[in-house]
């Protein structure tokens, strides 16, 4: 039996990864101001790409069917939101490398989160 796809789930994940994101962006921002650890671009990257990890398991766990295409979709979202959102509060245009990167971090994860989630057994 077929479920149809469901968008309200991947506004869901997109939410989630939003909300993730944030929360690990203030953990990281208070491990910067209270220890010697040194800023990096690498560690932007990893909490880009695990809160899009995570939202792409979840949501495609609820699902329970076609993981890669609601990771992908939660993956896409997310990045179409990052880039909405810079494009109104930055005034300086992004480096096409670098969204070119966070692009295929957020499939990439997006992908993976959401194949992982549909194998995970449902209760």
């Amino acid at each position: 039996m077929s479920k149809s796809f469901q968008f309200s789930l991947i506004l869901k994940g997109i939410l989630l990864a939003s909300i993730l994101a944030m929360l690990m962006s203030l953990v990281f921002g208070a491990l910067l101001s209270y220890t010697s650890l040194p800023e990096s671009e690498m560690s932007i990257s990893i909490i880009f790409g695990t809160s899009i990890f995570v939202a792409a398991f979840i949501t495609a766990y609820q699902a329970g069917t076609r993981g890669l295409y609601y990771g992908l979709a939660v993956g896409l979202g997310f990045i179409l939101l990052v880039l909405i959102l810079s494009s109104i509060f930055w005034s300086d245009t992004p480096s096409w490398l670098k969204m070119g990167e966070k692009t295929i971090l957020a499939l990439v994860s997006g992908g993976i989160g959401g194949i992982i989630g549909v194998l995970f057994p449902q209760s």
